[in-house]
């Protein structure tokens, strides 16, 4: 901005010959230009300056001409002054351009078009929300998930997973957590905000770019760098691996919205049971009530994984209750390649069926494929019909599990896994 004519309207002002154009044009310099603002800031703290010592320095005698000529400019600098307080204060305290929602899906009573309110703690319960901000980033988030707005540019998340795009222009954007802050320095990225059940645990991946992590220390990450960060009573600690397991955050912005299955699911938020889970340090817990939480696609965050896994080297295997005999014939599998780890998920099974818990039949023998862990978008489902057969109880026993083919044969970090069950009446 060339600073010529903003003085000339500046000075207009102060003298009191500043037209309607020159202050609509003044006006818009101020609204547009952080620089006009602060440059504004600094000429009236001037102006003031030098009226309080004029009027300091006049005699206070029989006024002459010239002295009532000086009070009038006096009086119309003053006037000016207040003009251009007023004009300050209205472009100052007037609210910046907020995040808005551009997609929201799930439940929770947020709207698509939606601005974002500031210091207000959201809890979004379920499905995906996707952000734009200002300086032109994006966000999308996964619930559920707790977050706030702090201000323009900056989001705190205390739990849930999400993924950053900051292009060009956007640097700068912050991500805050319980362990720590990132600093989107234009790039791409993932965090997976959980904890171990005593202290925070955050997932990082970098898919493009590079990003600081700013917590006991900074620490730079570029593109196909991952860490965990570990929140303890000593500090944090950033951890290149988990249990011997690389970190994987995958992509939320690549993934299309959860399918829908047709027809009612009757597993849906009913209570599984399993003889044994995978459970490790750092939140790596894999309970089979996940099985039923409608989270799909190797989601959620340390603590909070929406799959289940059985114990290392165990194939495992789950019973669901749905609570009412029901007659059913068919189920629907998504599997899981734990996080692109690529060391576990169902191979071969057996489907069986009960009414009191003890004596079951087998309805179905059947297999899934292995997962691509490079591949992008949403796993798929796999559908079984068996003769429609009348059940409370639904186990699966898995008789064969996938492995990292890397990876000795005994490797502990190997089993049998799955992401969601669905069960469907005749």
């Amino acid at each position: 901005m060339n600073p010529d004519p903003f003085d000339r309207l500046i000075q207009s002002l102060f003298d009191g010959t500043l037209d309607p154009a020159g202050r609509e044009a003044l006006d818009r310099l101020l609204l547009e230009s952080p620089t006009a603002r602060e440059q504004y800031r600094r000429a009236t703290a001037l102006h003031s300056a030098l009226i309080r010592r004029a009027e300091h320095e006049t005699p206070a005698k029989v006024p002459t001409r010239a002295a009532l000529r000086f009070a009038n400019r006096k009086l119309l600098a003053l006037a000016a002054l207040l003009l251009l307080s007023l004009t300050a204060s209205f472009f100052l305290l007037k609210p910046g351009p907020s995040a808005r929602i551009v997609r929201v899906s799930g439940t929770s009573t947020l709207t698509k078009g939606q601005p974002l309110p500031v210091k207000t703690p959201i809890d979004f319960e379920r499905g995906i929300l996707e952000l734009s901000f200002p300086s032109g980033a994006e966000v999308v988030l996964e619930g559920p998930c707790q977050f706030r707005l702090d201000e323009a540019e900056t989001l705190t998340v205390s739990h849930g997973r999400l993924s950053v795009h900051a292009p060009p222009g956007a640097e700068g954007f912050r991500v805050n957590t319980p362990g720590g802050r990132f600093v989107d320095l234009g790039t791409r990225f993932g965090l997976a905000v959980g904890s171990d059940g005593t202290n925070p645990v955050v997932l990082t991946e970098v898919y493009e770019g590079e990003v600081e992590v700013q917590s006991s220390g900074k620490t730079r990450l570029t593109k196909g760098e991952s860490r965990a960060l570990v929140r303890e009573k000593s500090g944090s600690r950033l951890l290149k691996a988990l249990d011997a397991e690389p970190i994987r955050v995958p992509n939320l912005a690549l993934q299309p919205a959860s399918q829908e299955e047709p027809g009612r699911n009757l597993a849906l938020g009913k209570p599984v049971t399993s003889p044994g889970y995978c459970i490790r340090p750092h939140g790596s817990v894999f309970p089979p009530e996940n099985l039923t939480d409608g989270r799909l696609d190797d989601t959620g965050v340390p603590g909070d994984w929406s799959f289940w896994l059985a114990p290392d080297g165990e194939n495992g295997g789950f019973t669901v209750d749905l609570l009412a005999t029901t007659r059913i014939s068919r189920v629907s599998l998504q599997n899981t390649c734990n996080r692109r780890i690529d060391d576990r998920g169902t191979e071969s099974f057996l489907l069986m069926v009960s009414n009191d818990d003890v004596h079951y039949t087998t309805v179905l023998e059947g297999s899934l494929p292995r997962l691509d862990p490079g591949a992008k978008g949403s796993f798929p489902f796999h559908d079984f019909s068996f003769p429609s057969v009348e059940a409370r109880h639904v186990k699966l026993v898995v008789t064969s599990h996938y492995r990292n083919l890397l990876r000795p044969d005994d490797h502990p970090n190997q089993g049998g896994g799955l992401n969601e069950i669905r069960i469907f009446a005749e």
